[in-house]
C-alpha cells in the first residue's frame, strides 16, 4: 500500500489512507492508534495524523477515549450484520408510515434533495452524494408519525455513521445507489407507503451486501 508521506499529502489523505487500512482489516477493531505509530506507518509528521484521527472519529471509524486515546471502532462483518438486522426491522415500516403522512410541500422538499443527489453523482462527488442521501432519508423518516419508531431508527442511524464513511469510499457506489433510490423516490412521489417500505428494504439489503463484500 502506498504511504501518504510518499506524496506529501495532508490530513484528509492521511485519514483516507487510514480508513482504507481499517476497512481492509489491517487495523483491527479495538486496536490503539497512537499518533507516533500512525505517523511512522504513513511517513508523515504527527500533526496531520492528529487531525486525521479527529476526522475519522467524526466519521465513526475511530473512537477517541479518555485516558486511552484513539482506537479503531467496532466495524466489521459481525457488527454490520447485527446493526443491519435491526435497521431492516425498523426503517422499512418507518418509511411506509412516513410516506403515508407526507404533505405536498414535504414531497417538494424531497424532490429537491433527490435533484441534489443526482447532481452530486453527475459531478463525481461521493461525499456530496452521501450527505444529500442522508439528508433525504432524515427528512423522509422524520415525518413518521410514530415517535417511538423514529427514536429507534435514530438510535440505529447513530451507530451506522461509521459505515456511511465506508460507502463514501466505494467506487461508483453513488451511481448504483441512485438507481435503486429511484424506486423509493417514485413511491414517495406517488404516496405509496407499501411500495416505499419494499424499496427501503431493498436499499438496506444492498447496503449490507456491499459492506459484507468489502470486509470479506
Amino acid at each position: 500500500m502506498t504511504r501518504p508521506g510518499d506524496h506529501k499529502l495532508l490530513s484528509r489523505t492521511v485519514a483516507d489512507w487510514l480508513a482504507r487500512r481499517i476497512i481492509e482489516g489491517e487495523e483491527q477493531p479495538g486496536a490503539r492508534l497512537t499518533e507516533t505509530k500512525v505517523a511512522a506507518l504513513a511517513g508523515v509528521s504527527r500533526s496531520p495524523v492528529r487531525e486525521a484521527l479527529r476526522l475519522l472519529a467524526a466519521e465513526g471509524l475511530v473512537e477517541i477515549l479518555p485516558r486511552i486515546g484513539a482506537q479503531v471502532a467496532a466495524v466489521g462483518i459481525d457488527d454490520a450484520r447485527s446493526l443491519y438486522a435491526c435497521r431492516l426491522l425498523l426503517e422499512p415500516p418507518c418509511a411506509r408510515l412516513a410516506v403515508e403522512a407526507l404533505a405536498p410541500a414535504d414531497v417538494a422538499e424531497l424532490k429537491a434533495l433527490r435533484a441534489s443527489m443526482e447532481a452530486a453523482v453527475a459531478a463525481g462527488s461521493a461525499r456530496r452524494f452521501l450527505d444529500q442521501n442522508i439528508a433525504y432519508f432524515r427528512m423522509l423518516l422524520g415525518h413518521c408519525p410514530d415517535p417511538t419508531l423514529r427514536e429507534l431508527v435514530e438510535f440505529t442511524w447513530n451507530k451506522a455513521v461509521r459505515y456511511w464513511s465506508v460507502f463514501a469510499r466505494m467506487p461508483h457506489y453513488g451511481r448504483g445507489s441512485l438507481v435503486q433510490h429511484a424506486v423509493l423516490h417514485e413511491a414517495v412521489c406517488d404516496g405509496e407507503g407499501a411500495a416505499a417500505e419494499a424499496a427501503d428494504r431493498a436499499i438496506l439489503d444492498r447496503a449490507l451486501g456491499e459492506l459484507l463484500a468489502t470486509f470479506q
